[in-house]
């Protein structure tokens, strides 16, 4: 009976134990479960933290932590975000006064090329009256002489031009003036501009178009200032070429403009790299240019959401062609 009374208790006391062991286990269970849920809370919002200050959002910082890792974490994160809001300052200020620098070299490169261009003008259209013999009879040393001077001229009227037009598209966006135009009209105008320089340079200009009255939807000012500039590059690079062609193509999807020379041609390898600002080959010439020209060009073709290529023409000359798209 004793030993029956043994037994009993020993269960009771086994039963106990297990009863306490597993309400501690529940304890220490529950105090994980609450830690990882206040770690898991910690994270998530860590994570938001990260995503947001790498987008740009700087004016925050993250929680205190939820143990002795992640609050110095906390504190490292918050340090780096103040570290980079200030260099974003910093960053900030540097930019408004390279702004401000940017805008005074743009002033002063707009006055001077404009106070350049009016007696350049004026000089360009005194050799024309000396040429005309306005001034009385002059000999053909001195003709010669004054179209070299005019032909230099031009040259630095370009050159003028080419810098206000690359100031005004650097400054403000390119805003066109639509109307209705006649292709082959302007087209004409464009080589009654380029008559007297034409002449000069002892070169002529052959135009054909595959319609007689082309018309299109487009800024006639900055039209004609992309062909201009076309011809300007194609008489100073087809200095070995008498001839230079411009070629009018219309279908019922696009408007081709071509202008071509017979000079030397481009070099494979710069092909590529004619449209960009400053970009010139150039190089084994004198009156070198700076490289606008076919840069501005470019900028005016694409503003009417037309194409513009260069390529070379067999046995010699280059073309660059212009798409200009009808719908």
């Amino acid at each position: 009976m004793e030993l029956k009374l043994i037994f009993i208790a020993l269960n009771f006391l086994l039963c106990v134990l297990i009863i306490i062991t597993a309400f501690v286990l529940v304890i220490k269970y529950a105090k994980l479960t609450l830690k990882y849920n206040r770690l898991f809370k910690y994270l998530e919002n860590y994570l938001k933290i990260i995503t947001t200050a790498r987008y740009g959002n700087l004016n925050i910082a993250c929680d205190d932590g939820v143990d002795a890792l992640t609050i110095q974490l906390s504190k490292y994160t918050n340090s780096l975000i103040e570290s980079i809001k200030d260099r974003d300052i910093m960053i900030n200020e540097y930019i408004e006064k390279e702004k401000e620098s940017q805008n005074l070299k743009q002033d002063f490169i707009s006055g001077l090329t404009h106070d350049l261009k009016v007696p350049i003008i004026a000089q360009d259209n005194t050799c024309d009256l000396f040429l005309e013999g306005k001034f009385g009879i002059i000999s053909d040393v001195q003709k010669d002489a004054i179209k070299n001077l005019k032909i230099s001229n031009n040259d630095l009227k370009n050159l003028i031009i080419n810098l206000l037009d690359v100031q005004k598209l650097d400054t403000k966006e390119l805003v066109l003036n639509y109307e209705i135009i006649n292709l082959n009209e302007t087209i004409k105008e464009v080589l009654e501009q380029n008559k007297s320089i034409l002449t000069i340079q002892n070169k002529e200009i052959f135009f054909n178009s595959n319609c007689e009255n082309v018309l299109y939807k487009a800024d006639k000012f900055l039209l004609k200032r992309a062909l201009n500039n076309l011809i300007s590059n194609a008489i100073f690079y087809g200095k070995n070429s008498k001839n230079i062609y411009i070629s009018l193509y219309k279908n019922n999807d696009f408007i081709e403009i071509t202008v071509s020379d017979e000079g030397d041609g481009i070099k494979e390898d710069n092909i590529n790299d004619i449209f960009k600002k400053y970009y010139t080959s150039a190089k084994k010439y004198s009156n070198v240019g700076i490289g606008l020209g076919l840069y501005i060009v470019n900028k005016i073709i694409l503003a009417h959401n037309g194409t513009i290529k260069a390529k070379n023409n067999k046995p010699k000359g280059a073309s660059f062609i212009i798409n200009l798209p009808i719908k």
